[in-house]
C-alpha cells in the first residue's frame, strides 16, 4: 500500500469510479471532487501526492483549477496530470503554462496509467 494520496478531478462520475479503482489497485489512496471548485476547496486544507484533473468541466475547468491550485502553498510542487479527450494543442499548452505536469489522453489504459504514474511520481 502506498502512503501517496492522488486527488481526481472530473465532473464525470463515471470517469472518477474508473479511475479511483485502477489508482486504489495500483496501492494509492484517492480523493475526489466533481468539478474545479471542489478540488480548489479540497487542496487549500489536504496535502495530496498528486492532482489528476479533466480539461473541460463546468464551474471551474481544469486551466483555472490548475492554475488557481499552483498558487497555493500545499500545491505549488505537486504534480498535476490534464485529462483530456481533445485534441486542441492549444489548450494542452495553455494546460501546462498554468501549471500542469503532463497529460492523459481519453480513452486510456491501465499500462499508460501506470507509466504516468512512474513518470510524475518516480
Amino acid at each position: 500500500m502506498s502512503d501517496k494520496t492522488i486527488l481526481i478531478v472530473d465532473d464525470s462520475p463515471s470517469m472518477r469510479a474508473i479511475l479511483g479503482d485502477m489508482l486504489e489497485k495500483e496501492g494509492y489512496k484517492v480523493v475526489e471532487a466533481n468539478d474545479g471548485h471542489e478540488g480548489f476547496k479540497i487542496v487549500e486544507y489536504l496535502k495530496v501526492d498528486l492532482i489528476i484533473t479533466d480539461l473541460s468541466m463546468p464551474v471551474m475547468d481544469g486551466i483555472q483549477f490548475v492554475r488557481e491550485a499552483k498558487k497555493l502553498p500545499l500545491c505549488r510542487f505537486v504534480p498535476i496530470v490534464v485529462l483530456t479527450s481533445e485534441e486542441d494543442s492549444r489548450r494542452l499548452e495553455e494546460a501546462k503554462k498554468a501549471g500542469a505536469s503532463t497529460w492523459l489522453s481519453k480513452p486510456f489504459k491501465e499500462n499508460q496509467l501506470r507509466a504516468m504514474l512512474k513518470l510524475v511520481l518516480g
